[in-house]
């Protein structure tokens, strides 16, 4: 009986996974199409930065709905003790976000209603 649950229960979840792949797809969308003409951070924290792409997202994001507007960040147990430097231009949010992380030890996960910031795993 056990099995039969598991094999039923295994078959609704990989039915289903195609809908939590295209899940993010929104997010994803917004990430390569708002395009920033410049970032520049000089020694701050992850969290400025990410406040300060937040805004620029926000301010260029070519959605014309005002509530539609920009990316949700979601900050879980960062690495923010290093300074970071940062210097782009012309960058999509995605490209920018990617090399913040990489530069200050964090990573960051697409979700359906937000781009998620973690400590890197080592």
């Amino acid at each position: 009986m056990k099995t039969v649950l598991y094999f039923i229960l295994t078959i609704a979840v990989l039915s289903l996974s195609p809908l939590w792949a295209k899940d993010n797809s929104e997010t994803m969308k917004k990430l390569k199409t708002i395009r920033l003409p410049k970032v520049e951070f000089w020694e701050v924290t992850f969290s400025e930065a990410i406040e300060i792409l937040h805004i620029q997202a926000r301010l260029h994001d070519p959605e014309e709905d005002p509530n539609k507007k920009g990316v949700n960040f979601i900050l879980r147990n960062v690495q923010a003790d290093r300074p970071v430097t940062l210097s782009l231009t012309n960058v999509r949010l995605g490209s920018a976000l990617h090399k913040l992380c990489k530069i200050s030890g964090n990573s960051m996960k697409i979700d359906k209603f937000a781009v998620i910031f973690s400590r890197a795993q080592e």
